[in-house]
C-alpha cells in the first residue's frame, strides 16, 4: 500500500477507472459498484432539511459550522472551495469552520500567501472562527496555531447541544490524550458529540484505517455517545457507518485527489471530488450536506443523535 501510494502522488494523477475495478476484482455488485461509480465521480444527492445555527445558540437551538480537510493546496480547487463556503456563509450563517487537518502544504504546515491569505481571502474578511484540526502535513510549522488559532493538539469546545472534540491522530496512543477523550467525554453535558481527527479510523480511501483508533478510541466513542467522526487524510468524502457511528471523510478540500480502493463494512458512498459540508446540529439529529465545488449536493444525510447514554 506504501509502494502504491508513492506511485499515485508522483504521477499526480487519479487512477484510471479500469485500475480501479482491478483492484476491487471479486467483490461483485452492490459496494464494489458504488466504490467504482465514485471514483469516476458520480453521485447521488438524497434530500434533507437544513437549517441555519447562529453564535451562542442556546441549548434548544441548531448549532451550523462548516467542514473542510485537506485543503491548503494554493489549487484552483481550494479557491473553488473556498468561495462556496463563502457563499454558504452568507446564505445561512455559521458559527464556525471546523477543519479535518492537513490546513498547509508546501511547506508543510506554513501559511503563505499563495497557500492561505489569497485563495482564502472571502473566509479570512468574514470573521469565522477556525477550529483546525491538526494532521500530519500540519506538523511540519506552526500556521495552525498561529493563523488558525489552535494550538492545541487536542482540546474540546462546546456551544448549544453540541460538544466537539478535536483530537490529534499523529499519536492515537498518546496516554495523556486517551485520558483526556475519557474525561471530557464523562462530563459532557451537551446531547450531541462530535468527534475530529485527522487519520481515518475507518476508510475507503487510499490511506488505510487507524487500526490503533479503533482499539483505544472507538470504545470510548459507543460507550460515551458519539455521533459523529469527522477526518480527513484522504482525499476524498466517505461515509461509513458502524456501530451505530457515523464517520464521514471529508479531505476534498482542495488537495489533489485519492481514489477509493477498499469496502470496509458499514460503506455507504465513497467518491473522489472535491468537497465541503455544511453541519447542522441539534438534539433532534445532525444534518449533514456534502458539497461540491460547483456548488451542487454531494449527499445530504441526517445522521441521528445517540445521546448521552450511548444508546
Amino acid at each position: 500500500m506504501a509502494a502504491m501510494h508513492r506511485r499515485f502522488r508522483n504521477r499526480h494523477r487519479s487512477p484510471s477507472r479500469a485500475r480501479t475495478a482491478a483492484l476491487l476484482t471479486g467483490i461483485g455488485t452492490g459496494l464494489g459498484a458504488l466504490l467504482i461509480a465514485g471514483v469516476a465521480g458520480a453521485g447521488t444527492a438524497a434530500g434533507s432539511s437544513q437549517s441555519p445555527g447562529a453564535a451562542g445558540a442556546p441549548a434548544g437551538s441548531s448549532v451550523r459550522f462548516l467542514v473542510r480537510g485537506d485543503w491548503g493546496t494554493g489549487s484552483t480547487a481550494q479557491a473553488d472551495i473556498a468561495r462556496r463556503m463563502c457563499a454558504s456563509n452568507a446564505t445561512k450563517p455559521a458559527s464556525f469552520i471546523l477543519t479535518t487537518g492537513d490546513n498547509f502544504y508546501s511547506p508543510d504546515g506554513t501559511a503563505t500567501r499563495d497557500t492561505f491569505d489569497r485563495p482564502e481571502a472571502c473566509l479570512i474578511a468574514s470573521g469565522l472562527p477556525w477550529r483546525a484540526t491538526w494532521g500530519n502535513h500540519d506538523l511540519g510549522g506552526t500556521s495552525t496555531a498561529t493563523r488558525l488559532g489552535s494550538p492545541k493538539r487536542w482540546y474540546s469546545f462546546a456551544q448549544g447541544p453540541l460538544r466537539v472534540i478535536v483530537l490529534d491522530g499523529n499519536q492515537p496512543s498518546s496516554p495523556a490524550q486517551l485520558a483526556f477523550l475519557k474525561r471530557t467525554l464523562e462530563r459532557a453535558k451537551e446531547p450531541v458529540r462530535i468527534v475530529s481527527i485527522h487519520q481515518p479510523v475507518y476508510t475507503a480511501g487510499l490511506h488505510e484505517p487507524s487500526t490503533t483508533e479503533q482499539r483505544l478510541m472507538v470504545p470510548l466513542f459507543r460507550k460515551h455517545g458519539v455521533s459523529l467522526v469527522l477526518s480527513g487524510h484522504n482525499h476524498s468524502y466517505e461515509r461509513i457507518v458502524t456501530g451505530g457511528i457515523t464517520y464521514i471523510v471529508s479531505g476534498g478540500g482542495g488537495a489533489q485527489l485519492y481514489p477509493c480502493v477498499r469496502v470496509p463494512a458499514g460503506l455507504a458512498k465513497c467518491t473522489a471530488e472535491h468537497n465541503f459540508l455544511e453541519v447542522d446540529a441539534s438534539a433532534a439529529a445532525i444534518a449533514v450536506r456534502a458539497v461540491r465545488r460547483d456548488g451542487s449536493t454531494l449527499e445530504s444525510v441526517s445522521v441521528p443523535v445517540r445521546g448521552p447514554s450511548g444508546a
